[in-house]
């Protein structure tokens, strides 16, 4: 028999867009949660279309609304989100990226009973090259939505001081760094037996992911690398309609499952990450759990990720020469002592009991409640 059970969350995130990081994050963050608080505590709004990209989470926890385009879905969000509310009755709602957070604390605004609410950016709208003339906007949009939710989680140090530059009130924002469980998915095995030098990239075909930065790089190298990119187009329709050159050295695979990405990076040498902007960079994190070395920009959270000359290597944005010359100067034996090095850093920093014990925390704090697991009697 068990003593007197102690308060329990109901927690429910939101989500505009899930391929990419924000699932990954998703499936760390509401498993996790589901063992704490009980699946009849925690629900999650996602897109109808991205349902295929949740993972380990009950269906009974799961909402979905009608996307149709980001900016033509917002109505249809902000009344799931209404719905949710008065139904499911949350004690914090937590959004995930820069539409739901403007969803959710718009919705939040018009509703004088609305719980209390954790924006997550999982990086700055403002920080986006493709927005243009639109970055100033974006940015102010940011501070004057600032005073709408309780507390705005930054993933990384960048984020957070970006937050600041952007004139959001310190005391308004925490910097929670991004984890992954130390179990990582049962890897699918894969056929990629390959004499040449095999090079992976895990992300959305988009301008900031900077795969065609990739794509010129190891076409100057030819013969000496092979390539596999695992990905799609998720942002804009300009660059899904846009035709992409790709060398005869590299092999374009689409979305792949998390089992099979995992079997994709036991198979490769080394993960490349030419990103133009990231608050983070969660792919980074997994090619270090599966001891593998990394190849990034040195922008955003990715800095702090990777330790140049240690677990990887920094290389200027766009520059697909430092690239090229980046990826060939190491061979397999150099590349494996620096995937083990990173290995030790993730397991040092990166693990996500660290992440989910903080997000806990802080929705403790934020509520005023002391909440511990449920227990189930047997």
């Amino acid at each position: 028999m068990g003593g007197p059970r102690e308060e329990t969350m109901r927690v429910l995130h939101v989500f505009e867009t899930l391929p990419g990081g924000p699932a990954t994050y998703l499936s760390e963050v509401a498993p996790h949660q589901v063992a704490k608080y009980g699946a009849a505590n925690v629900r999650v709004i996602v897109p109808d279309r991205h349902l295929s990209h949740v993972q380990n989470i009950p269906l009974s926890c799961i909402a979905t609304f009608r996307r149709n385009g980001r900016y033509k879905s917002l109505a249809a969000l902000a009344r799931a989100v209404t719905e949710e509310v008065q139904s499911f009755r949350p004690d914090v709602v937590h959004a995930h990226s820069t539409f739901a957070g403007l969803a959710v604390r718009l919705v939040g605004a018009l509703n004088r009973n609305f719980p209390p609410i954790v924006y997550c950016p999982h990086g700055w709208s403002f920080d986006m090259e493709t927005l243009g003339p639109l970055r100033p906007v974006a940015k102010l949009g940011e501070r004057l939505l600032a005073p709408l939710c309780q507390k705005i989680v930054a993933i990384s140090q960048h984020e957070y001081d970006r937050g600041i530059e952007a004139g959001i009130s310190p005391d308004r924002m925490v910097v929670i760094e991004n984890g992954l469980s130390s179990n990582r998915p049962v890897a699918v095995p894969v056929e990629w037996s390959d004499p040449r030098l095999k090079v992976l990239f895990v992300g959305r075909l988009d301008r900031q992911k900077g795969v065609d930065v990739l794509l010129k790089a190891v076409q100057s190298l030819g013969s000496q690398v092979a390539v596999k990119v695992i990905g799609a187009h998720v942002t804009t329709k300009e660059e899904q309609n846009k035709p992409i050159s790709v060398p005869d050295n590299v092999e374009l695979l689409g979305w792949k499952s998390p089992e099979e990405i995992a079997g994709y990076m036991n198979a490769c040498d080394v993960v490349v990450m030419p990103s133009r902007w990231e608050g983070f960079g969660l792919v980074a994190v997994e090619a270090m759990r599966a001891r593998k070395p990394v190849i990034a920009s040195a922008v955003g959270g990715l800095r702090s990720i990777v330790r140049h000359g240690q677990t990887g290597f920094l290389v200027p944005a766009g520059d697909s020469d430092a690239l090229a010359q980046t990826i060939v100067a190491r061979d397999r034996a150099g590349w494996r002592e620096m995937g083990l090095a990173g290995y030790m850093r993730f397991l040092s920093r990166y693990q996500s009991d660290r992440m989910n014990g903080d997000i806990v925390d802080l929705y403790d704090q934020i509520t005023g409640k002391q909440t511990a697991e449920v227990r189930v009697l047997a």
